[in-house]
């Protein structure tokens, strides 16, 4: 084999290994991106840690490499972590100051910059970070959310920001936030909503819950069934919400009251929640005509029917025995 050949060969091989071992840039969904936070002297690879030094301005730098075929159109969002349905820390919320009592967001501490990045091109963006003035008590959790502003490119990619004065472990505590209404895949949810109200990263979540729609059928048994899930979240992000899905499926949302039960656990915390919630008409309505190949229940129409001609039946009845009387 000529010698040029044999070269080239193991020289492609050697950047084919170099760059797999380079482990410190964040994995995208954006085809073509990796983007690399250049963290500089620090056993911590994946994100940013800032401990300390309130009141103070620090900079941040990040590369974006694009390596496909197409021009990227990017915005870099900051912002702050919450928790998905499957019990991952996503960025993809712009999280404000006050939600499930966060006192300090990530995305009032720096700006958002756009960047146009064309194939085979890199580009390092800056970032001054202001911090806040007083104490920040326990773990802000912020990011970088990397979003395209292409419609036709899909995907996100995240940069953690870890924010805190003392650097000490703080513990999260659970509790019920509320209940809310989506579309998802054109499809009905009915999503319970826990929160993480302390500045705590919590772990291995156990959490039970039940959702009972109240109905004047309990009392024959033929109600609706009560709806239950048990999952386990492997991380629960600070001062976040902790969605429980209701997958309806084919079932059209309805009014009423909405009996929602349940407990969680971690480690050797417990909490239990029990509160009643009232869905209108109206947001049944909207819920409902967004989706698509909804089955309605007819058992209420039955049974209507069937006591009107039962009562009409009763009624002929009586009328017939209170004329022979006469």
């Amino acid at each position: 084999m000529n010698k040029k050949v044999v070269c080239l060969v193991f020289g492609i091989f050697l950047s084919l290994v170099s760059f797999f071992s380079f482990d410190n840039y964040v994995k995208a969904d954006i085809d073509g991106l990796t983007v690399t936070p250049l963290i500089g002297d620090s056993d911590v690879t994946d994100r940013f840690q800032i401990i300390g030094d309130s009141n103070l301005e620090r900079t941040l730098q990040i590369s974006l490499s694009n390596f496909g075929i197409r021009k990227l159109r990017l915005e870099v969002v900051p912002t702050n972590a919450t928790t998905s349905m499957d019990g991952k820390i996503v960025y993809t919320d712009d999280v404000k100051a006050g939600q499930y009592g966060l006192k300090y967001a990530f995305s009032d501490m720096v700006k958002p910059q756009r960047v146009t990045l064309g194939p085979n091109k890199t580009k390092d963006l800056k970032f001054k970070v202001k911090l806040p003035s007083k104490k920040i008590n326990g773990l802000v959790l912020g990011g970088f959310s990397i979003r395209s502003l292409d419609s036709a490119v899909s995907g996100t990619a995240d940069v953690p920001v870890w924010l805190t004065d003392d650097n000490k472990p703080v513990g999260g505590i659970l509790s019920l936030h509320n209940l809310s209404l989506d579309v998802i895949d054109k499809k009905p949810h009915i999503i319970v909503n826990l929160q993480n109200k302390e500045p705590g990263m919590m772990k291995n979540v156990i959490v039970h819950v039940t959702v009972k729609r109240k109905s004047w059928l309990d009392r024959f048994n033929l109600g609706p069934k009560t709806m239950s899930a048990d999952l386990t979240y492997p991380k629960v992000a600070p001062n976040s919400r902790i969605p429980v899905d209701f997958d309806q499926n084919t079932t059209p949302i309805q009014a009423g009251k909405y009996v929602v039960k349940g407990a969680a656990r971690s480690g050797k915390a417990t909490w239990t929640f029990h509160k009643t919630y009232t869905i209108t008409q109206d947001q049944a309505n909207d819920i409902n005509k967004r989706c698509k190949g909804l089955i309605y229940n007819k058992t209420t129409t039955y049974i209507l029917i069937v006591c009107v001609l039962v009562s009409l039946i009763f009624l002929i009845f009586w009328a017939i025995w209170h004329s022979g009387r006469s």
